[in-house]
């Protein structure tokens, strides 16, 4: 069995995908601190519980730069939308690199996708990331473009509900009041 899951490491070529479904974690290049190699491409995909989103900030950010960030990158996605690619050095290339910037996925989900290219002119440390779990407000959220509730709205952690003022009747669909 052992031989087998070594033989899976050994063999499992330059891409792998990891699930991560804590509340809180760390997200690394592959061997930083050290620098990143070539020709890798790994996939991180965070779940959170519904009711949440994923907020994500980086602590380190050290990629080779390159227009439209087509060699190395870290790019950010959620809902199947790209929220950003990001390359470059925290210190000198602020237009492609996070800085101080954190990210909020659109849902309960975020993928992050890491790609070196096959070469780098010079070595480059990769990237460090912290995500954690967060409150969605529900409450601040439309349907259909009108508010969620049609009287008073009451967010709690990981959920929302809905009541009606004096005289009302919340309606089957808990959202809105009916006399």
């Amino acid at each position: 069995m052992r031989l087998l899951l070594l033989l899976a490491v050994l063999c499992g070529g330059a891409n792998s995908s990891i699930v991560l479904q804590k509340m809180y974690g760390r997200i690394t290049s592959p061997d930083f601190p050290n620098n990143y190699p070539n020709h890798k491409e790994r996939t991180w995909n965070v779940t959170v519980p519904k009711g949440y989103a994923v907020r994500i900030y980086f602590t380190h950010f050290n990629l080779e730069l390159s227009y439209q960030c087509e060699y190395d990158y870290v790019k950010l996605s959620s809902s199947g939308k790209t929220l950003a690619t990001l390359c470059g050095q925290d210190s000198t290339d602020t237009e492609e690199a996070p800085g101080n910037k954190t990210y909020i996925s659109i849902d309960n989900t975020l993928t992050v996708v890491f790609r070196s290219d096959y070469s780098n002119e010079k070595p480059f440390t990769g990237f460090e990331a912290f995500y954690a779990a967060e409150d969605i407000d529900e409450c601040k959220q439309l349907f259909d473009g009108e508010p969620l509730c049609s009287h008073h709205c009451h967010n709690y952690v990981g959920g929302y509900y809905c009541s009606c003022r004096i005289g009302y009747v919340l309606h089957e669909n808990k959202r809105t009041c009916t006399a």
